[in-house]
């Protein structure tokens, strides 16, 4: 690991070039995780799966006290900022000689997370510049387009204020719905429910069983990795109408490599897998990614329990005081009790005309981001589903 300093920043503490997650033993490094995304697990199964790290970390008096994850993303990265940002048009301006690859992007692999580990109240203003500043170095030094934040709470203050002292656009990047788990039981859970919405969850539940359908929540999932793979793709491409970049074997270094807090929740007709997700968990959030489901049950009961029910379940049987449910079909999440987290993107490009070109699209991004996240949140949609808003 290598110490870097900005030119002209002075501070108590240290910023290290740290590399890969490898280049830490997992109890250092998820003694900074502050939620399932964080795991080193995680980050080191990206990793042996073609993900780019450029990791950062804060040396402070008492040790490491914080990590900046960042991956050099392009094509080989699943909905990285090319096709988020310019969705059906990719191809098109990659003709007029403008893209969005690479990006030096902050965030964890596979998540829509720009968190820190580790402490991040502590961090100076100094020490803020200095770590944008390397960021900046390296972007250049590896010929990417941008520097980008993609996915930072609006309560982050500081770091935006940062950002903005720097030149970046910040600009709005959606919400993430999340759940503060506050119920000593399931069943409590739903009984808080209005009774349109109790009923609801009731016949969602009631549906699984009546289908003939099994849930098993699992991390010993190295058996189930091939169908959870093929299932996943098969999803991804209907979705995306194109082939999934993720690694052929990543599912099953996952599940070779079992941890406690990665789980497969696997729903089965019979020995058919219908439905696959991950739940990755630590005290203070669970996170869960790579949901899929046979086209039958997309929009039925099993959808719902994969998307709420079951994650609800083992956030109350392991103490887990939240969850973060993601920035898709918020309808329903806000319907079972999630509130709205906005989030800003914060980027910079590597060169003027790149920032100008960058700035105007990230506007005009941000203005369709709000429009279709109103109108996908229909009569809900209001001041009490954000996070800033809502009562408790």
């Amino acid at each position: 690991m290598t110490a870097i300093r900005a030119p002209s920043a002075v501070a108590r503490d240290e910023l290290i070039v740290l590399g890969g997650a490898d280049r830490l033993q997992a109890e250092e490094w998820n003694r900074l995780a502050r939620r399932g995304f964080h795991l080193h697990q995680w980050f080191a199964g990206a990793e042996r799966s073609g993900w780019n790290p450029r990791h950062l970390a804060v040396q402070g008096a008492a040790g490491l006290k914080t990590i900046i994850p960042a991956y050099l993303v392009g094509s080989g990265t699943p909905h990285d900022l090319h096709h988020r940002w310019l969705g059906p048009l990719a191809d098109v301006v990659g003709y007029a000689g403008f893209g969005l690859q690479p990006v030096l992007s902050v965030q964890a692999p596979f998540a829509h997370v720009s968190e820190l580990l580790g402490s991040t109240t502590g961090l100076s203003k100094s020490i803020l510049h200095e770590i944008f500043y390397a960021l900046e170095q390296t972007a250049e030094r590896e010929g990417a387009r941008a520097v980008a934040w993609p996915f930072v709470d609006t309560v982050c203050d500081r770091l935006l204020d940062v950002a903005r002292d720097r030149g970046y656009a910040v600009l709005y990047a959606g919400a993430t719905a999340r759940l503060r788990v506050r119920w000593p039981s399931f069943e409590e859970y739903v009984a808080s429910r209005s009774k349109n919405v109790r009923r609801t969850i009731l016949a969602d539940i009631a549906s699984i069983g009546a289908a003939g359908l099994r849930t098993t929540l699992t991390s010993d999932f190295e058996s189930d990795a091939s169908q959870m793979d093929r299932l996943y793709r098969d999803a991804f491409r209907r979705r995306n109408g194109l082939a999934s970049p993720v690694a052929p074997h990543f599912f099953q270094q996952l599940g070779r490599r079992q941890t406690p807090g990665i789980q497969a929740h696997l729903t089965w007709h019979g020995d058919r897998l219908v439905a696959t997700s991950l739940n990755l968990s630590m005290p203070e959030r669970l996170d869960g990614t790579f949901a899929a489901f046979s086209p039958e049950h997309r929009t039925t009961g099993v959808f719902y329990n994969d998307l709420c029910y079951e994650p609800l379940r083992m956030a109350i049987r392991e103490g887990i005081s939240s969850i973060d449910l993601g920035p898709t079909a918020l309808y329903p999440k806000v319907l079972r009790g999630a509130v709205l987290q906005r989030r800003m993107i914060l980027i910079r490009g590597t060169t003027p005309r790149r920032h100008r070109m960058l700035s105007m699209l990230g506007r005009l991004v941000a203005r369709r981001t709000q429009q279709k996240e109103r109108k996908a949140l229909g009569p809900l949609w209001g001041p009490r589903c954000f996070v800033e808003q809502a009562a408790d």
